[in-house]
């Protein structure tokens, strides 16, 4: 049996039930979706450094090749065991764990390279989520939807372990809230993440030093991606939606990786009329890979749920079949329709 708890705030959320629940287990491994972004390898880091504090044993399972760019997040001196089942390395380990535990995403879609090994194991699934799009998974959920990110929600239950801030745990926390609130921007953020930014900083983590690795180690390949994107660049519906796309052909002339698509949405919506922003990427397979930005009252998280995916009211994704300009004519179909438009494409509208 599923037991949901959605909680509206994080006091809420019977964190005693958790902690007993993890009282019961030896080993752990830990699982966060495919693609990961710094919330979500953030939360897994963090909860595995403080599970190992509370006497547990934690193992890491990596869905995706981790960025470079994030390794900063895996101390050396206290070094976590890892696991990769990745394409490169699809067999899991044969041996169990006494409990699994998984964060910042309860759907089968961002899990889907480990379903046939989680889908057996429901009984043993712990879920730590902020995300409003869920499926039934494991028989204990923790939902918080007005968590600003899912190290908010880890951090409570660091607090309800005991185990204390350090400054390795308080570097991945950060770390994870900090990207997920776009550095404190986005109207996720409350007075609850402002007062755990400041509690990390206070126990060791480092602003700066986390800025420089997030924002600041791109490689010229995204550079010239990022061209590459504005150069698809298309206006519908007076301007109030942005339509970027980025062809296998655009990797393969740029040499950028898959993960360097993150913060592309950000150029267009720097525009005044701009509410929507989509960006559609090809994934070598010939899966388009979507991703959804919105300002005002448009919840993208509605119109990603409605082709499978989901996420934020201002921040969700989906997949969608290709090829390409197929892709991006029913996606710009149903943006124009959450306006309140007519579906039309404008093509001169491009550039």
């Amino acid at each position: 049996m599923t037991h949901k708890f959605c909680a509206p705030g994080a006091v809420d959320v019977d964190w005693n039930m958790v902690v007993d629940r993890l009282k019961q287990a030896r080993t752990v491994a830990i699982f966060t979706h495919m693609r990961p972004d710094p919330d979500a390898l953030g939360s897994q880091v963090a909860a595995g450094l403080a599970l190992r504090k509370f006497g547990i044993t934690p193992t890491l399972v990596d869905l995706s090749p981790v960025p470079p760019a994030l390794e900063f997040l895996y101390p050396v001196q206290t070094a976590l065991e890892r696991i990769s089942l990745t394409l490169e390395k699809p067999h899991f380990p044969p041996r169990e764990f006494d409990l699994i535990l998984i964060v910042d995403t309860c759907t089968k879609a961002q899990l889907e390279r480990a379903w046939p090994y989680l889908e057996s194991r429901g009984s043993k699934i712990l879920v730590l989520d902020h995300h409003r799009t869920r499926d039934a998974i494991g028989s204990l959920i923790v939902a918080d939807v007005l968590a600003a990110a899912c190290t908010e929600m880890v951090a409570d239950l660091i607090a309800a372990l005991g185990v204390g801030l350090d400054q390795d745990i308080s570097t991945a926390l950060l770390a994870g809230l900090a990207a997920d609130t776009g550095w404190f921007r986005f109207d996720s953020v409350t007075p609850r993440s402002y007062g755990l930014a400041a509690q990390l900083v206070a126990a060791g983590a480092a602003p700066a030093r986390i800025y420089q690795n997030l924002a600041q180690r791109e490689s010229r390949a995204k550079l010239a991606l990022i061209q590459h994107a504005l150069r698809n660049l298309t206006w519908l519906g007076d301007g109030r939606v942005a339509v970027m796309e980025l062809s296998g052909a655009d990797f393969a002339a740029t040499g950028a990786a898959s993960f360097e698509t993150d913060g592309l949405t950000d150029y267009p919506m720097m525009v005044a009329t701009a509410v929507i922003v989509a960006l559609l990427s090809e994934a070598p397979d010939g899966v388009i890979r979507v991703n959804l930005r919105s300002k005002h009252s448009i919840d993208v998280s509605l119109i990603a749920a409605g082709f499978g995916g989901g996420g934020h009211v201002r921040a969700a994704g989906c997949r969608l079949p290709g090829p390409l300009p197929a892709a991006r004519e029913i996606l710009s179909a149903r943006l124009l329709e959450a306006l309140g438009q007519t579906p039309a494409w404008d093509a001169a509208a491009r550039g």
